[in-house]
């Protein structure tokens, strides 16, 4: 099964293998409820870890990245979010934030 959303400056596609999604692009004002929505999905639809691949953003805002940590918060206790790969931009940003280390949010160093 292969599911992509896209717009104009994101892109986000469905990893089967481990379970999650990779983002790629820009994340900002513009597209804040296509990652939103993408993240609700996984949320339901998986029933352990989900792996977020952020290698390939390039930018993401600060409400971007809290959408992010919202969902790791959303988790029930055994789930964890797994930020793996990781952006420069993102690891700067999460590092900046102190969001790194919110319940249910794992970014392997």
């Amino acid at each position: 099964m292969i599911y992509e959303e896209s717009d104009d400056q994101a892109r986000v596609t469905l990893v089967s293998h481990p379970f999650g999604l990779r983002v790629t692009g820009e994340i900002d004002s513009g597209n804040h409820r296509l990652l939103a929505d993408v993240l609700d999905w996984a949320l339901h639809a998986g029933s352990h870890g989900i792996r977020l691949d952020l290698s390939g953003l390039t930018f993401i805002d600060v409400r971007g990245m809290r959408l992010i940590v919202a969902t790791a918060a959303r988790l029930w206790p055994d789930r964890e979010l797994i930020l793996d790969p990781v952006s420069p931009v993102v690891r700067r940003l999460l590092a900046v934030t102190g969001w790194e280390d919110t319940p249910g949010l794992r970014v392997p160093h």
